[in-house]
């Protein structure tokens, strides 16, 4: 990717302001637990030691902010202080009003009256457009955040005069009238896993080059495209130095190895779950027995139904301890499942990819695939079901992506990172061989 020599900001003259709302009042706004994820790794990755560009105090986190003045104090108060860059960035949801304005949701906010209790987009851009510092940044990852584009093109925007100077830059994770995507039981929402992951690349990405690699990253997960509006130079600004790692947790696994692991549900959901059934069994059972078989039966029947209870439930225990593994490391990819595992080693894979549907079926999405090199041994202890309908022995499926919870833009990097250009995408992988479809 070219692009034109990165322009790397003065921290001590520089702030951000990170807000994002995860939890809401209102039930007709979900949960988004990834917004957490999201601004912890992305203030990490901003404020990190060797390649961050912002000391930690000069990164101000706002996490479910309940009303909107802790959000104007921190933005004017971040606008007095920045002299050379002044980042804004927000993840939740995105709310339009009855005329069509985007609004960013607080933890307060009520979809039906979202003009009074959500913060206006414009209102966000008013304060960057007043800051003094030289260079000003808008981050939305949030339904409809494209209208922030849009807004600053119309005749008669409020902020048309005060926003189309120089050294300003809108990066929106979707279009003016697309949905943002936050894919269940991932770290991160869709466009910040991208953000996150273009400033994680071996050389620092200009705003331009990040727009163009979070583009490239979900257009090949068939999400909504990106926007983006520069004004003057402010594409050429670079928001690291170098590569950073995200400080997060999953996936889990040790120096040399990366683990994708899926999450276990909450136990005490489980425990809640599996003690009302066995109720309602018991007592039907009881009732039953009362009507037709007498007290002395129902007893003994229930004594026995009580004990299998038991042991299917001790059963269910201990497979709750068991993991779906995926493992990347320097010598290749494995699955690992219990004390069953299989692998692959780099030296036998010619290439390697995600494809969105299994070969010859239609439920079956998001599968791992890997192409051997001619004369490489074929391995066993792969799930035998989904390569029955492989077109030759050459392929192999090491299983779907939501049996590990890999997010398919971390796996790529992280397959790049051990075994360099042998990733290929949904696309490249049926322009090589349409038999795949």
């Amino acid at each position: 990717m070219r692009q034109s020599a990165p322009r790397f900001p003065d921290g001590a003259a520089s702030r951000a302001v990170l807000i994002g709302c995860s939890d809401f009042d209102d039930i007709d706004l979900p949960a988004i637990p990834a917004v957490k994820s999201n601004l912890a790794d992305l203030r990490s990755a901003l404020t990190q030691d060797t390649h961050g560009i912002l000391p930690p105090e000069h990164c101000r986190v706002l996490a479910d902010p309940a009303d909107h003045r802790s959000v104007g104090m921190a933005l004017a108060q971040a606008a007095r202080e920045a002299d050379d860059l002044l980042l804004v960035y927000y993840t939740g949801h995105g709310l339009l009003d009855e005329d069509g304005l985007l609004h960013l949701a607080l933890s307060s906010t009520d979809p039906g009256h979202v003009g009074f209790t959500g913060v206006p987009a414009e209102l966000v851009k008013r304060h960057l457009g007043r800051a003094r510092a030289r260079l000003r940044v808008l981050v939305l990852d949030c339904c409809f955040s494209g209208r922030a584009v849009a807004a600053m093109t119309e005749s008669g925007s409020l902020l048309s005069a005060q926003l189309d100077m120089s050294g300003t830059y809108t990066l929106t994770s979707t279009t003016a009238t697309a949905p943002s995507h936050a894919p269940p039981g991932q770290r991160h929402t869709a466009f910040t896993a991208a953000l996150l992951d273009a400033l994680n690349q071996a050389e620092p990405l200009t705003l331009d080059g990040i727009h163009q690699h979070i583009d490239s990253r979900l257009r090949e997960a068939g999400l909504p495209q990106p926007q983006q509006r520069s004004v003057n130079a402010a594409g050429n600004l670079a928001l690291v130095r170098g590569p950073v790692q995200s400080h997060g947790e999953p996936p889990t696994g040790h120096e040399g190895e990366i683990r994708f692991r899926q999450q276990p549900p909450e136990p005490s959901v489980d425990r809640r779950r599996d003690t009302v059934v066995y109720v309602v069994l018991l007592s039907v059972l009881v009732a039953v027995g009362v009507l037709f078989a007498g007290w002395f039966a129902t007893l003994i029947a229930a004594g026995g139904i009580a004990l299998f209870a038991g042991l299917v439930l001790l059963l269910l225990l201990l497979r709750r301890g068991v993991h779906y593994d995926l493992v990347v490391d320097s010598h290749g990819l494995g699955t690992e499942h219990g004390t069953h595992s299989a692998h692959i080693p780099w030296k036998d894979i010619e290439r390697v990819g995600v494809l969105r549907r299994a070969p010859g079926t239609v439920l079956i999405s998001n599968v791992l695939i890997v192409r051997l090199k001619a004369g490489a041994p074929r391995p066993t202890g792969f799930h035998r079901r989904l390569n029955q309908r492989l077109p030759d022995q050459r392929y192999v499926i090491l299983g779907m992506l939501s049996t590990y919870g890999a997010d398919p833009m971390r796996l790529r990097s992280t397959i790049e990172h051990f075994a360099g250009g042998i990733y290929r995408t949904d696309r490249q992988l049926l322009e090589m061989d349409p038999r795949l479809r």
